[in-house]
């Protein structure tokens, strides 16, 4: 199966992230050519959403934790010393999950689009710029994903949007 995903485009790392299939809504994320495991999103059970993305020797780089009940949902990234990273947010009332607003430490803003149900989507900068492109479009069986990130973005921080944004969609 690896071999049929053909390589990343010019400037983007691409990943392969493949569900566990357990409780907690953990995913392995491989080298789609290898199908190495470079990093575990470890996803946990609990009331609110939370997940450690680790690197492949399981030192966690990024904590994700939601909020999804309160108005406007909400969750948080931060690295592992605990300092924010990012946030996603969505407008409160909208329920078409098309757009979904990340804000970075810095202040930067980011904006995913697209088919957060469906694993089509792309998370643009504030210039307008592709930084991660999420598609199931290679891939024949449902739960798992290729995900392109841009050069300059850390791979285990957009793991940790793109868990935050799975789990944003399964809950509503």
């Amino acid at each position: 199966m690896a071999a049929s995903i053909p390589p990343a485009p010019p400037g983007f790392t691409r990943l392969l992230m493949k569900s566990k299939f357990g409780a907690g809504r953990d995913f392995r994320v491989l080298d789609p050519q290898t199908e190495e495991q470079l990093f575990l999103v470890d996803g946990k059970i609990g009331t609110r959403p939370k997940a450690d993305v680790q690197g492949a020797d399981g030192t966690v780089l990024y904590r994700v934790r939601g909020r999804l009940l309160g108005i406007p949902k909400r969750m948080d990234v931060t690295d592992a010393d605990g300092s924010q990273y990012a946030h996603l947010h969505a407008q409160a009332f909208k329920f078409v999950k098309d757009k979904i607003d990340v804000t970075l430490a810095t202040g930067e803003e980011w904006l995913l689009e697209g088919d957060v149900i469906e694993k089509n989507y792309t998370v643009n900068d504030s210039a307008g710029r592709h930084v991660i492109q999420i598609s199931q479009k290679w891939i024949q069986v449902r739960d798992q994903y290729v995900i392109d990130i841009a050069d300059g973005v850390q791979p285990a921080a957009a793991l940790a949007l793109v868990w935050a944004v799975d789990r944003w969609v399964e809950r509503d």
